[in-house]
């Protein structure tokens, strides 16, 4: 039987510089004894809307209703903040870096909701943050020190990130990873 249903998601490519990839790089050097899932930069992005198992019914609808949106933002630059950790105190479960320019992320998530309630996809009641993943634990051996590697790197700024376009993605699950197949990309006005 052929798969009636795509894994989507709505996100923003990320282009990142030279001094986050070195944080990441230091994070993972310090954390090398630990089950981290590092997340490869060729896949890096800000996810505003993990759609999850999307008919293929409503996925051409959905990449033509974000192709028509006019109310696209300009390219921005926006500074890395720093990082940290989600999940609780005692099992951490994803390593992130975080952005300043909450409002711009804000408004662009609440746009992408709007569209997205008009296909079935009510809004979440959850809380959103702008944050790129830069790895997923799988299990920690020295819990101290992993908090210790976070807290010591926490507010390090690094170079901007450039975001220049809202991409509806497909994910393929597989061994080595998540591949990503876009369906559609609206590409951010230039000021």
């Amino acid at each position: 039987m052929v798969n009636q249903y795509y894994r989507t998601f709505i996100a923003l490519p990320v282009q990142v510089g030279g001094d986050l990839l070195e944080l990441r790089h230091e994070m993972m050097i310090a954390l090398k004894d630990e089950r981290i899932s590092w997340v490869d930069p060729k896949r890096f992005h800000v996810t505003l809307r993990f759609l999850g198992d999307t008919p293929l019914s409503e996925v051409d609808k959905i990449a033509k209703a974000l192709k028509e949106r006019d109310n696209l933002p300009n390219a921005i630059s926006v500074p890395v903040t720093g990082v940290g950790s989600f999940g609780p105190f005692k099992k951490p479960r994803v390593i992130w870096a975080g952005f300043s320019q909450e409002e711009w992320f804000n408004k662009l998530k609440e746009g992408v909701d709007d569209l997205l309630e008009e296909y079935g996809f009510p809004k979440q009641d959850q809380p959103f943050t702008a944050h790129l993943t830069l790895g997923r634990i799988r299990s920690l051996r020295n819990l101290s020190r992993y908090h210790e590697v976070i807290e010591g790197m926490k507010s390090r700024a690094c170079d901007a990130v450039c975001f220049s376009s809202l991409v509806y993605y497909r994910s393929i699950l597989g061994s080595g990873g998540p591949e990503y197949s876009k369906l559609e990309e609206n590409v951010f006005r230039r000021k």
